[in-house]
């Protein structure tokens, strides 16, 4: 009997023009999204391998140590091309089913500066994406997952709102009942309908955008993608399975189909829109983080007015003024097509607030007793800088990063009490865009942070004088310095962190299951 009620609803909901104005609208949103949002993501691939390529090369540019505690250009060996900033970046690829779910992608920068004397703790655009597209800023924001919050949750609430008042009001629910098909078996053929019915707008959505990504130039889908799309597909049905069974069990709770469609265009209006944009907008608001940056620098700062106390401390010690004590250093006669005196030679100020950092250099150093000395000095004395850059972050990290990710935790806690939140959480999971996946980057790139000052430790680079100068037979030699490589998540690592959202949806269809079937076995057909 489940099939004859599924066959007979199958056939009314194909024969409706609310499904092909629906489908209609999905397609032709998700194919201008695809066609659009994929400009931008070629040009992020585009910049992205431009400055890995630029990453392979340029230590090669870098002939004294320091310059890794700056970001300053530098102009290529051979004098030919732009300078290039020295600092190494750590690159995050982009991903490529942003388009399926953007989650915060478009936020979220690919490069992070690598510099010894600052804790990284935010990504930079590579090359910023500006298009003359005029349609480009419209569908910045859509994506799959926002266009079946919307369209599709829309549909599943409307077609199941009048599946029961509706039959009743037309007088086919008491024959149906009349026979020997129990009520359970009513609910089950129309749920299995209704799904049935949402998969093929929701499958030839995930179809054509895929044709789209696979037309793409630069864009590599492998075994790990096509499981990812699957799983959001999964996800996007149990997403407008959730929003049926809402529908549903308002349809089991009124008598009339005009009453079921108010209701139920109030419940996906309040669910899919108002509650999920309400709170993102009060935690937002909340956060003011103007003045925690502000704050945070002032913090910084003061660490760093104790550090230049210490380091000067430090020169007067050894009869010096001032923090590098250059002064202590004699210099030969200039070589041919070399510079002379002292280049950048730094006061030890350190200011986090306008991206300045000092660095040392000294060239035609001749060798004498004071030379070895003021190695000792700079040696501990960067050392201590290192420990100071530390001591900065620990003040500001609270204000920077804590404060702003227990916002962003309780903006995740609140929004998967809602089906729409939930779903557009897992689903930014699933694709790899979310902020907890690039909170991660964020991490590894500390990491590899300790990878470079491990590097300069174990070559006693802080002490030695390819810190300072490169003279013929001192450049510093950094081929074998460790380059960046970002471990994007598995597929199962993005499938465990989007388990509670993926929880929440389950929980939502079976309690609302449970609900329908409670109030329908309690119906009044008559």
């Amino acid at each position: 009997m489940i099939g004859i009620v599924f066959k007979k609803e199958m056939l009314s909901h194909l024969l409706s023009q609310r499904l092909a104005a629906c489908t209609l609208l999905v397609v032709v949103l998700i194919v201008a999204n695809g066609v659009l949002t994929t400009q931008t993501y070629v040009h992020k691939k585009a910049s992205y391998l431009t400055q890995r390529a630029i990453e392979e090369t340029k230590l090669y540019e870098i002939t004294y140590y320091s310059l890794l505690g700056s970001d300053n250009s530098v102009q290529p060996n051979d004098g030919f091309g732009p300078k290039v900033k020295v600092a190494p970046r750590a690159l995050r690829s982009p991903r490529p089913l942003a388009a399926f779910a953007q989650g915060d992608e478009q936020q979220l920068g690919q490069a992070v500066r690598v510099i010894l004397f600052e804790v990284p703790y935010q990504a930079e655009e590579v090359s910023p994406f500006q298009s003359s597209n005029p349609y480009l800023a419209i569908f910045a924001f859509f994506d799959v997952v926002y266009i079946f919050q919307l369209v599709l949750g829309l549909l599943a609430i409307l077609i199941a709102s009048e599946t029961i008042s509706g039959e009743k009001e037309d007088g086919t629910l008491r024959l149906m009942l009349a026979t020997n098909v129990s009520r359970a078996q009513v609910l089950a053929g129309k749920i299995l309908a209704g799904l049935t019915t949402l998969a093929i707008p929701t499958t030839l959505g995930f179809i054509l955008l895929t044709i789209l990504l696979l037309g793409t130039e630069n864009i590599e889908v492998g075994v790990g993608e096509w499981v990812r799309v699957g799983l959001l597909l999964a996800l996007s049905l149990l997403y407008l399975l959730v929003f049926y069974l809402i529908g549903l069990a308002i349809s089991c709770a009124t008598h009339r189909m005009a009453t079921s469609l108010v209701v139920a265009l109030f419940t996906w209006a309040l669910l899919a829109i108002v509650l999920p944009n309400s709170l993102s907008a009060l935690l937002n608001e909340q956060a003011n983080m103007g003045e925690k940056h502000a704050e945070a620098h002032h913090k910084a700062a003061q660490v760093w007015q104790e550090f230049d106390q210490k380091v000067t401390d430090l020169a007067r010690a050894h009869g010096q003024a001032m923090y590098f004590p250059t002064d202590m250093l004699e210099l030969e006669e200039p070589k041919p097509g070399r510079g002379t005196g002292v280049h950048n030679a730094g006061t030890g100020t350190y200011s986090i607030r306008d991206g300045q950092t000092p660095h040392l250099y000294v060239s035609n150093v001749a060798d004498t007793p004071s030379l070895a000395k003021f190695q000792d000095i700079v040696r501990t004395g960067e050392r201590l800088r290192l420990k100071y850059s530390q001591r900065a972050w620990n003040e500001k990290a609270p204000l920077l990063e804590g404060f702003p990710r227990r916002i962003q935790r309780l903006n995740t806690q609140l929004q998967r009490l809602l089906p729409a939140g939930a779903y557009a959480q897992a689903a930014s999971l699933l694709a790899g865009t979310s902020r907890r996946e690039y909170d991660d980057f964020i991490g590894q790139v500390r990491a590899y942070r300790g990878q470079l000052i491990a590097f300069l430790e174990d070559r006693d680079a802080f002490g030695t004088r390819e810190w300072f100068n490169d003279d013929e037979g001192w450049r510093a030699d950094l081929r074998d310095l460790p380059r960046f490589d970002e471990h994007g998540w598995t597929v199962a690592e993005s499938l465990r962190h989007a388990l509670p959202a993926l929880t929440c949806l389950l929980l939502y269809a079976t309690v609302l299951f449970v609900l329908a079937n409670r109030l329908f076995a309690r119906y009044d057909a008559i």
